[in-house]
């Protein structure tokens, strides 16, 4: 099983956003519990969205750096995103690159891998692989 990695700086940036709206959040809330003066705009209900933000960004952050962008393995590649993409690597036809994306294409679908998201090791070794394959 082969890992292509989410560049590093994506992964730090999502740590960071998730961080600072998670901090704001707690702020926030924290305010709102110790003033009551705030009678137009509910401080409250702002930390608590900053805070869901922040939570659902770390979320994003972890899921990413354990499952990272593909998954090479038992002859097929998986983009681990929400809703798990594969194709298998004896039914591709064709790969074309466009636009920064790498375009895999069968009878079938299209397959679309944003080669800006991943690491340059991991960007060499997936192109490699695919040439050796086709």
């Amino acid at each position: 099983m082969q890992k292509i990695r989410y560049s590093k700086e994506r992964l730090k940036s999502n740590l960071r956003i998730g961080l600072f709206f998670l901090i704001t959040g707690i702020v926030l809330l924290i305010i709102s519990i110790t003033t009551t003066k705030w009678e137009e705009i509910s401080i409250f209900s702002i930390g608590f969205g900053q805070a869901l933000a922040g939570i659902f960004m770390l979320s994003i952050y972890y899921f990413e750096n354990k499952l990272q962008y593909l998954t090479i393995t038992n002859g097929e590649i998986v983009k681990n995103t929400l809703f798990f993409k594969k194709i298998k690597i004896s039914e591709i036809k064709l790969t074309k690159e466009f636009a920064g994306d790498l375009i895999l294409k069968t009878d079938k679908e299209e397959f679309l891998i944003n080669t800006q998201i991943i690491e340059p090791a991991s960007l060499t070794y997936l192109k490699n692989s695919l040439k050796s394959w086709l």
